[in-house]
């Protein structure tokens, strides 16, 4: 298999033979930490219910469950791993969640997306940092977001608790991508609905203001303790839902007009107007600042 992990720093041309849609599919899977195999065949289930597709996407960490906590230590499979290849063997692009196992230290949360053989991976940038979740502790940082084409789209894989930080959703769309692939393993708050209405003001705001498709792929069920809400969704550029689920499993489809999308972006050039002189100077006056104490980074 071909691995492939690039930096997309700015927008490639479109040129006239480019598709001007993109067929998605999403699996809301319901994993259990520690089960691989019983996860996997829930997601080839899942999978023949949709038809012909270009890209089937499941959640954050699908293959391997959530764990909470450095006890929770996940399963990690090489990118290799012929099983990760078979899940893409269709006609469908395959985007899978996984723990990605690491020679030099921490595994990383990892989302791959594998079609024909080739695979674009992304590794989780902001392990989130705070109790109960303590990702840090388990999971190595990525150091680069990649903006590859999937069949004809220019996407970038965000995951979970990246999309939290303005900056990379921001950079994506200035790399180029049309469409932001957001897997996620989010969990009910002790406050009813308030996770739920932060993420519908993220979602929605990345969309209209970085004029992009964003799909947002949220697992479901119970795991180490935690009940998963689902509400997986594809908005639109308007900030529109085009197709949304309930917090139980469950699949949908949807097929994303990428002609329109670029005209929008012609027409209303929001992203050229972005003053990148002006971030550079910004960022340059920061103080520099890593991953909490006992935090790896990527290698």
């Amino acid at each position: 298999m071909a691995h492939e992990e690039r930096i997309g720093v700015k927008p490639a041309p479109q040129l006239a033979e480019d598709p001007q849609t993109l067929r998605v599919g999403l699996l809301q899977t319901a994993p259990t930490f520690g089960h691989l195999d019983a996860n996997i065949d829930r997601i080839s289930g899942l999978r023949s219910r949709l038809g012909d597709l270009d890209v089937v996407l499941t959640p954050e960490l699908a293959l391997n469950g959530y764990g909470f906590g450095p006890a929770s230590k996940p399963n990690a499979l090489l990118a290799s791993d012929p099983r990760l290849s078979s899940l893409g063997l269709g006609t469908a692009a395959m985007g899978i969640g996984f723990a990605e196992s690491n020679p030099s230290g921490k595994p990383h949360n990892s989302y791959a997306v594998v079609d024909s053989g080739s695979m674009h991976l992304q590794r989780k940038l902001h392990p989130v940092a705070s109790p109960p979740w303590n990702e840090h502790l388990v999971f190595a940082a990525g150091d680069r977001l990649n903006t590859p084409t999937v069949r004809g789209a220019k996407c970038a894989v965000i995951i979970c608790n990246d999309m939290w930080h303005p900056v990379v959703p921001w950079l994506a769309a200035h790399g180029g991508a049309e469409v932001l692939i957001v897997p996620v393993a989010s969990a009910e708050s002790a406050v009813p609905g308030q996770v739920q209405r932060t993420w519908a003001l993220i979602l929605e705001h990345s969309a209209t203001l970085l004029q992009c498709y964003v799909i947002f792929i949220n697992r479901c069920g119970t795991d180490s303790g935690a009940r998963f809400w689902g509400g997986s969704r594809i908005l639109g550029p308007d900030g529109a839902t085009i197709v949304e689920l309930d917090d139980s499993e469950g699949t949908a489809e949807a097929t994303l007009d990428l002609g329109m999308l670029r005209r929008l972006r012609a027409r209303t050039p929001v992203l050229a107007e972005a003053r990148t002189d002006f971030v550079l100077i910004g960022i340059s006056g920061l103080s520099p600042r890593g991953l909490p104490e006992n935090a790896n980074s990527d290698v």
